[in-house]
């Protein structure tokens, strides 16, 4: 374990923010997110130290790891039908404003998993194999990402092999949240932009509606996977400090049907009920009204942030 500055501030003031449990151990110990009196940013802390991490992956049932070789029930086969059905609006959201050919075209994606949203640019928006990089710490899903044919997948973003080119588009797609150097992070990704390229990050929103209505139940700060918790605002100061000037924000409304859903069901494993119609139908309700207030992303379940060098 490790106690760590803000890394917007640089400093250790902090406020205790809420005992969280680990979702996927309920009965376990719980963990500290605190808020940074100087910068408002909202983080677990103390957290596992990065080489210790991955224990905390369960890869069997991990919805970021799922792909078609390891979905065998239903909800996973669903959860994957309905996350393809997105994949065009994501992508749509990631290569807006590109103009330049589809040959000439590079796109990084940092937490790529299976690799789905390159293959998706691939097939639809015809962008080569070898333009498509990916970064993905997960050994089992990184080679599943190059089995389907993508060969420039790597480890980490930060180890010693050069990627050997610049990128249009680097997209950390709620993966940024995961990472312990997140500085050093943002740097190497800045540094490998083309000087037009754009970052584009999305993250669940701490300042959301559903955040505060589920507290300590809502299934976003999943710690301790989740070490950062951002508003828009924070993700701004944390881009700005190293050299990246946020072009928009927008809401990115599917979230609040996942957080809600689980949120809730989450909410009645952790009180011994069982998620039942009475449930599921306050789920829909309150997806609803988070997506409502959503339309302001500074409330919104999920927003997306696309950002430009300085």
């Amino acid at each position: 374990m490790e106690l760590v500055p803000c890394p917007i501030a640089g400093d250790r003031d902090f406020t205790p923010w809420i005992e969280a449990p680990d979702r996927f151990n309920l009965h376990g110990p719980t963990w500290t997110i605190v808020r940074s009196n100087s910068s408002g940013l909202v983080m677990l802390n103390p957290r596992p130290v990065e080489s210790e991490a991955s224990r905390h992956y369960p890869s069997a049932s991990y919805d970021p790891f799922l792909h078609p070789g390891n979905s065998r029930s239903l909800r996973d086969r669903a959860y994957l039908s309905v996350s393809n059905l997105l994949l065009g609006r994501k992508t749509s959201i990631v290569m807006s404003g590109l103009r330049k050919p589809a040959k000439h075209i590079r796109v990084l994606d940092v937490g790529c998993s299976s690799g789905r949203m390159l293959l998706h640019l691939h097939r639809r928006r015809r962008i080569p194999l070898e333009n498509l990089f990916g970064v993905e710490p997960d050994p089992v899903s990184r080679n599943a990402a190059r089995a389907a044919g993508l060969g420039n997948v790597h480890g980490d973003l930060l180890d010693a092999t050069p990627f050997g080119c610049h990128f249009d588009r680097i997209v950390f797609w709620h993966s940024l949240e995961h990472i312990h150097r997140i500085g050093c992070a943002i740097d190497a990704a800045r540094n490998l932009l083309e000087p037009d390229g754009m970052l584009v990050v999305a993250l669940p929103n701490i300042g959301s509606h559903d955040s505060v209505r589920y507290g300590r139940e809502w299934v976003a700060l999943d710690a301790p996977r989740h070490l950062w918790h951002f508003t828009p605002g924070s993700l701004g100061s944390i881009l700005k400090r190293h050299g990246l000037s946020v072009v928009d924000v927008r809401p990115y409304h599917p979230d609040a049907c996942y957080h809600v859903w689980y949120s809730e069901k989450l909410r009645c494993d952790a009180t011994g009920k069982g998620f039942g119609v009475k449930n599921a139908v306050n789920a829909v309700v309150c997806a609803g009204a988070s997506v409502l207030a959503g339309i302001d992303p500074a409330r919104s379940s999920g927003f997306v942030c696309r950002a430009l060098k300085r």
